[in-house]
């Protein structure tokens, strides 16, 4: 029995000296840590994992050179994105307890097997006095750069600064561009980048807030002349002052037409000379009702702001007002759906100054198609339509491309007497290129003029009247206000639409033409 005690003493005692001997282990702190790569591109992470002995449950981790540079996750994830060796430090806790250790060197980042090289400068055309700034762009951590700036002339300028700012003699400049770093190079070259103008140059041009107007409007025309000016003597065919010494001259015309502008600009050395036929465009203001220029937005320019409303049928659809005209410098409206459903038109509000009901009057715009395969394009539709009228009847306007018999169609509609239907059959006018319409209606006759010329007309067919409303432009509907079915809607641009409350006549119309054009 005493035997058996002794035996069971002991198994305790030895059972005690393990247990004692773990948690000794457990205490016992050791700071350690590995990674999934030590050597890496700049810009790329490395992702950290604790390896620590003793159970820690704090971690304060220390990454220089890295992003972010500190961190307390089990296991962060860091990037590096400079080139460069650098040094990571690990410190754990558990309770009052804590280690650390720190490798040195332990990261090691390297240059990008490849380099995008790009630059860019504050201007391209300087006098030769000026200072232009260049900026490199470049991508792939470069070390070095060579600049060179070589003239048509053969004149060479070099730099091998990363952003250098540089003065030049005159001339055309083409620049190239080498960026390296220790493990590779790249060249991007700019032919005819900079154009440097001696600095006692003159090049005359001209500038101005608009260039169409109504008669009696008023244009700022502003000096564009490259070089240093000094003296400045403009010449305004039709407006008023006819001419002018200021550098920036404000000018009335009171005379529809197309008008040149001419300045010449010089100083003590040099004198240039620009000369800007049918520059200026003066319209009709006799009698008329709304002028939608069209460049970049949708207001009237005319007497009544009649402010159009984008009408939106789906997602992601509106009418843009910046795509480019038929002249340099303006731009017009484009029409662009996806489907049958999905459009935008412009819807004009309610105005007195749209009742034609017992009334001439004309209309006139530029179209350019873009849908060659469309059955029908609208351009507009006055009044009410088929199924829209309280009193079962169509008195209505409207112009539209159709494919089938005939090719356009202008109508003055009215239920129960013959419509003035005006067609031009003779050829397809679909055919993606700008032409000017205008349409006259007066004394129940019709007529149609494109590009200056009329082309068709209906005779003595009644002088039929026009509801005031609704009228869009670029679509077309059928159905009453609540109920309309939408149709025919613009396939491509519309520019400088107008309408008049009188009748044009054949040598207005072709007026309106040329001095458009």
């Amino acid at each position: 029995m005493k035997i058996i005690k002794k035996i069971i003493y002991f198994l305790f005692v030895c059972l005690g000296v393990f247990y004692s001997c773990k948690d000794e282990e457990q205490v016992l702190l050791n700071a350690d840590f590995v990674s999934d790569k030590q050597t890496i591109s700049a810009g790329e992470k490395i992702c950290f994992m604790d390896k620590s002995t003793g159970e820690p449950v704090r971690w304060d981790w220390n990454f220089e050179g890295g992003e972010p540079g500190v961190s307390n996750l089990f296991s962060p994830e860091i990037v590096y994105n400079y080139p460069g060796t650098y040094t990571v430090k690990l410190r754990v806790g558990r309770g009052t307890e804590n280690a650390e250790t720190e490798i040195l060197k332990y990261v090691t980042v390297v240059y990008p097997d490849e380099i995008t090289v790009a630059f860019k400068a504050d201007k391209t055309q300087a006098l030769s006095d000026e200072t232009i700034n260049f900026t490199d762009l470049s991508v792939g951590f470069p070390s070095t750069w060579a600049w060179e700036f070589t003239s048509v002339g053969g004149i060479t300028v070099t730099s091998d600064q990363q952003s250098p700012s540089l003065i030049f003699e005159p001339g055309v400049y083409t620049v190239k561009l080498t960026v390296t770093n220790p493990k590779t190079s790249a060249t991007v070259t700019k032919e005819k980048y900079l154009n440097i103008i001696d600095k006692n140059s003159v090049a005359a041009d001209v500038a101005a807030d608009r260039r169409m107007i109504i008669e009696g409007g008023t244009i700022s025309f502003r000096d564009a002349s490259l070089g240093r000016p000094t003296h400045w003597n403009w010449t305004f065919e039709g407006g008023e002052p006819s001419v002018s010494d200021q550098q920036n001259p404000v000018v009335t015309y009171s005379t529809a037409g197309r008008y040149k502008v001419t300045l010449v600009a010089s100083n003590e050395m040099n004198t240039s000379t620009a000369e800007q036929e049918g520059y200026i465009t003066v319209l009709p203001s006799k009698d008329l009702v709304l002028f939608y220029p069209f460049d970049g937005d949708s207001k009237d320019m005319g007497p009544n702001a009649i402010h159009p409303e984008i009408l939106k049928l789906g997602d992601n659809m509106d009418v843009n007002f910046n795509a480019p005209a038929r002249r340099e410098g303006f731009t017009c409206a484009e029409f662009v759906s996806k489907d049958n459903q999905n459009y935008a038109f412009l819807s004009l509000p309610d105005n007195d100054a749209l009742d034609f009901q017992a009334t001439p009057v004309t209309t006139s715009f530029w179209v350019k198609t873009s849908n060659k395969t469309a059955a029908n394009l609208g351009v507009f539709q006055h009044g009410a339509g088929p199924n829209a009228s309280a009193d079962g009847k169509n008195k209505q306007t409207w112009f539209r491309f159709q494919k089938s018999s005939p090719y356009i169609r202008y109508v003055i509609e009215y239920t129960g007497l013959s419509g003035n239907w005006t067609d031009y059959k003779t050829k397809s006018m679909t055919d993606g290129e700008w032409h000017h319409y205008v349409c006259v209606h007066t004394n129940g006759s019709t007529y149609l003029y494109i590009d200056g010329v009329k082309e068709a007309e209906a005779l003595n067919k009644g002088l039929k009247p026009i509801d005031r409303k609704p009228y869009f432009i670029g679509a077309m509907y059928r159905g009453a206000e609540g109920a309309r079915s939408y149709e025919n809607f613009m396939e491509g641009c519309i520019d400088d639409y107008l309408i008049y409350h009188r009748a044009f006549t054949a040598e207005e119309a072709k007026a309106l033409y040329e001095s458009m054009k």
